[in-house]
């Protein structure tokens, strides 16, 4: 284990010469502070990260794991050009086949 460069061994060794310092009372209180003090770090860094992590719908993006929908179609389609539309009437009308004289 190696926090900012201390070693395990230099770790307990300061906690060894506070806890000698400030006594078994004063000890236990000190530790309770750096306790609180570490949650809300962490809490604090945590809504950040949430923060920094934003969604393009403005959401946080855990709180919205489905894939958005896709888009409708728009309410109005728009409109089929004139020289398009003649041809798509032909296309659905196509014009009757002359009559045979097979019997």
């Amino acid at each position: 284990m190696n926090v900012f460069g201390i070693g395990t061994l230099e770790l307990l060794v300061i906690l060894a010469v506070a806890f000698i310092a400030l006594g078994p009372g004063k000890t236990v209180e000190v530790a309770r502070t750096i306790g609180k003090m570490a949650r809300e770090a962490r809490r604090t860094f945590t809504e950040i990260m949430d923060a920094a992590s934003l969604d393009e719908s403005g959401g946080r993006a855990r709180d919205n794991p489905a894939p958005a929908a896709p888009p409708s179609p728009p309410a109005d389609p728009v409109p089929t050009p004139p020289h398009l539309e003649a041809q798509n009437r032909a296309d659905e009308n196509p014009p009757a086949s002359p009559p045979t004289d097979r019997q």
